[in-house]
Parts: structure tokens; sequence; C-alpha cells
């Protein structure tokens, strides 16, 4: 997402584009699911961080309330201080959690985008209708260049199928690396979407 899309996302959000780019930027959310999800993202951020402001301003009120009855009845009482560390200690579980909850989103979605860009490439049927060790073999053994670059690239592709990130991208890196290679391009794709 670069920094445009950021700003109309925001804007949306607050309310500050027109009735026209309103109707236009609500099309594309019908229609892109990857907008969706980072509209929805962007939402539960602000959620969380109105609700850490919230809490501050609690922790704020607080400390006005301790500070003005302070005077009055000179006497400290223990449970407001554990009350202040149990409250900070809350909010860097709650920061932690969200925290958490992002990096694991992301990961998510990154392994449903392989799997994603796997079936699109998976279109040869005759590649397809092979098993999968057979395809193993014919990338070691094929007879020429071209039929071995094409085993070799579905062997990733089927390793994106299965889940196998970490074999998928070894694969895919090879494959990458080599520009005289069929499906260096493909491969230098499906690696930038990682």
């Amino acid at each position: 997402m670069n920094v445009a899309q950021f700003e109309r996302i925001e804007a949306y959000l607050q309310n500050r584009l027109s009735e026209a780019d309103r109707r236009s930027f609500e099309a594309a959310l019908q229609i892109d699911t990857s907008l969706q999800l980072e509209v929805e993202t962007q939402q539960k951020l602000r959620l969380g961080l109105r609700a850490l402001a919230i809490e501050k301003q609690l922790l704020n009120a607080k400390k006005r309330t301790q500070t003005e009855q302070l005077p009055q009845t000179k006497t400290v009482f223990r449970g407001k201080i554990q009350w202040k560390t149990w409250s900070a200690a809350a909010s860097i579980i709650v920061a932690l959690g969200v925290t958490w909850w992002g990096w694991n989103y992301n990961t998510r979605q990154n392994k449903h985008q392989f799997m994603a860009l796997a079936e699109q490439e998976m279109t040869d049927v005759q590649y397809k209708s092979l098993p999968f060790e057979s395809l193993q073999n014919l990338s070691k053994s094929a007879p020429t260049r071209s039929t071995r670059q094409k085993a070799e690239w579905y062997v990733a592709l089927v390793y994106l199928k299965k889940g196998q990130i970490s074999k998928a991208q070894t694969q895919l890196k090879r494959i990458a690396n080599n520009p005289q290679h069929l499906y260096c391009q493909q491969a230098k794709k499906i690696l930038r979407t990682n």
C-alpha cells in the first residue's frame, strides 16, 4: 500500500471525502477484497488507539482527583498505587496483543496470497495432472532445458499449493536468480508478494 492509498483510506474513515469521491471509494471497496481488509485493519487500529487515549484520559483524571484529595486526607492507600501499576501492565498487554494480532494477520494474508498465486499459475493441464513425484523426477532428468524449467516452475507451485512456503521460496529464488529461465519474471512476481 502506498502513501496515497493510505491517505485516501484515512480521508474515508474521517469523512473528509466529497460525496462523489466517497461513492467512488465505496464502489472500489465492494470490488477489491484487499482494500476491504486494509480499511477493516485501519478501523480496528483507530479503535485501539482511541481506547488507549481514553485510558490515558482516565489515568489523568484519576491523578487530578488524587492530587485534589491529597491535602484533605493526607493518607496514601497502597491500593491506589497498585491500581496504577496494574493499569500500566494492562496497557502494555493491550499494546502487545494488538501487535501480535497485526503480525499474525499479515502472516495469514501472505499465505493466502501465495496459495492464490499458485492456483492462478497452475493452468497447464499436462503438468497439473502429473503426480508430484513424477514432476520432481522430470525436473531433474528432463531431456530439454525448457521441459526442465517448466517442471521446476510447477514443482514450486505445488509446494505453494501444499503450504510448504519455505521449500517454495527456495525453488522460486533459484528460478528468479536465473535470467535465462522461462519463468524468471513470474517467480520474481510471486517472491515480491511475500
